[in-house]
């Protein structure tokens, strides 16, 4: 592993850091032989855009050949480079299909084999290197079942169904937009004492807000009821309960009607013996075995819904709140198979996934999944390889962790900040960043403009990566980061070139570098960004003459 001593605008957060390039997928030899000519000593094999679930032959890994693995293995060997592994993105540790938002066999069996894929392609590579616990890099998910503006879509698990419901947005009439009530404030204080007298004042306060709740719903100036997603999945929840209640006073009705024939035929079974009307006495006792029968039923029936609407409260939870636990449970399979089925024990590197709107995109609920899957993760082994707690613990540390990626994160500046009301800015993202320190292992570094994973080369976006550098060193982490900088002008070649020329390496002057034959090669891989090809860019090696990486900055310069 290099250090890279780095100064100029960057100097504390960037002094002595160790980095890398992220090479890309299809042609992965020959990317990272040219990036080898480079003099970077810390590279990455990505495979992740090869989607492998959408792929009909086989698994992403697959696409890479014993003959090419042992190739790059030789390769980081002879030349002392610490490699990573991109995973494939396109996976769902929950399992959870991302087209019909349930658990399926199916697909969770095409995502387990995937992550063994993946992992087993590490090994190939660490065994031959002669190497243990090389990173594999997952996001966390790759579904649409999140979103940080609650007033756009709330998503709801079924704990009984499994399955992700989203809720949309709901209007309800009240009918009070009638020709005497022209007065618009007027017909909002009639929709409001509708609403609360149908409904009652508990949801009309939840829904509407009082000193401890924030308003989830408004009233129009027709006189409609406007619940946001949220207020609508309340106002279901109220639906349900208001059906309990009809169902509950259904159930008593009957009950009663029952208990007044069953006391009807016992009445006349007393009057049938005492005249030995035999054929009376034989139907009155048929009567009361059939109300007694029903009674019976009615009351098992109420005991059912007395559970049922006990449960309501966890059937159906906020899929915020519950994507971490079902994340983990994948991510413990995934650690679980690197320490049984590999011989170098891969390490599991959990990623905030590239937009807002995927569950887990926040570091916070990322570093939640991260810290159940390790608490599970300790409990199998002992349980199941009958390891001890401590030694368990540290294996569990050991094999599963996070990997941050900055330019994910930046892409929250595009929504709104539930707890400020504004856009999320350069501290909220820091902020959320920092909530992955616990289990940061290592980084990825890109830039965007706050509105998409574009992988823009670091200076070309507005992602605060110096901030999030210096509190992470505040808190003594110092961890290894790789540069996904091929969605700029150039490609790959160039965006490396412009990060570090932006993180203060004079060696490549004051002029940004673009490869104009590098870009005419492979325009797409400067337009498309995160979806872009990158293979067959060009180094141009009398550029790196210095060394590369490893002499950006000789002490001599200082």
């Amino acid at each position: 592993m290099t250090e890279y001593t780095l100064n100029n605008k960057f100097n504390s957060p960037f002094n002595k850091v160790q980095f890398g390039v992220s090479i890309g997928e299809r042609n992965q030899l020959e990317e990272f032989s040219k990036v080898l000519r480079s003099g970077a000593r810390m590279v990455e094999v990505d495979i992740a855009s090869v989607y492998g679930l959408m792929r009909e032959e086989g698994n992403a890994a697959d696409t890479i050949s014993k003959t090419e693995r042992e190739a790059i293995a030789n390769l980081a060997k002879v030349n002392d480079v610490d490699l990573s592994v991109h995973a494939p993105w396109a996976l769902n540790f929950s399992s959870l299909n991302p087209e019909s938002g349930k658990k399926d066999a199916a697909y969770g069996h095409l995502v387990e084999n995937e992550i063994g894929a993946a992992l087993q392609f590490a090994d190939d590579i660490g065994k031959k290197m002669g190497r243990k616990n090389m990173p594999v890099i997952f996001h966390a998910s790759s579904d649409n079942f999140s979103d940080p503006d609650r007033n756009l879509i709330y998503s709801v698990y079924d704990t009984e169904e499994k399955k992700v419901l989203q809720v949309p947005s709901q209007e309800i009439d009240l009918g009070v937009g009638s020709l005497n009530l022209s007065d618009p404030s007027e017909r909002k204080l009639k929709a409001e004492k509708a609403f609360s007298e149908i409904y009652g004042d508990e949801l009309y306060n939840k829904i509407f807000g009082n000193k401890n709740n924030k308003s989830l719903g408004l009233v129009s100036d027709e006189g409609k009821v406007i619940l946001k997603p949220e207020g609508a999945f309340e106002f279901q929840k109220a639906k349900f309960s208001q059906q309990f209640a009809q169902e509950r006073s259904s159930i008593s009705l009957n009950l009663r009607n029952l208990e007044y024939q069953r006391l009807d035929a016992l009445r006349r079974m007393g009057a049938a013996k005492a005249s030995s009307n035999r054929k009376e006495l034989e139907e009155a006792q048929k009567d009361l075995e059939d109300s007694e029968s029903m009674i019976k039923n009615i009351k098992e029936k109420r005991e059912e819904l007395k559970i049922q609407e006990k449960n309501i409260a966890t059937k159906f939870v906020p899929y915020d709140e519950i994507a971490p636990k079902l994340a983990a449970e994948g991510i413990t399979k995934a650690a679980m198979f690197s320490y049984k089925n590999t011989e170098s024990k891969p390490i599991v590197l959990v990623e905030n996934p590239m937009s807002p709107n995927m569950s887990l995109s926040n570091p916070k609920d990322t570093a939640e999944a991260v810290k159940i899957a390790r608490q599970n993760f300790a409990e199998e082994l002992q349980q199941k390889e009958h390891i001890s707690r401590g030694e368990a613990e540290r294996i569990s540390s050991e094999l599963i962790g996070i990997n941050l990626d900055v330019g994910h994160v930046n892409v929250f500046k595009s929504y709104i900040n539930p707890k400020t009301g504004k856009l999320y800015s350069d501290k909220d993202v820091v902020e959320m960043s920092k909530s992955a320190a616990d289990y940061l292992k290592r980084y990825h570094l890109n830039d965007n403009m706050g509105n998409k994973d574009n992988h823009l080369p670091l200076g070309q976006g507005n992602a605060p990566v110096k901030e999030i550098y210096d509190a992470m060193m505040e808190k003594g982490l110092d961890v290894p980061a790789i540069m996904e900088v091929f969605g700029g002008l150039g490609g790959l070649e160039s965006g490396t070139i412009q990060s570090l020329q932006y993180m203060g390496a004079p060696i490549y002057g004051n002029v940004p570098y673009v490869s104009l034959p590098s870009y005419l090669g492979q325009p797409y891989s400067s337009i498309v960004g995160d979806y872009s090809s990158y293979s067959n860019l060009g180094l141009k090696q009398d550029l790196f003459s210095y060394g590369g990486f490893s002499n950006i900055f000789p002490a001599a310069w200082r």
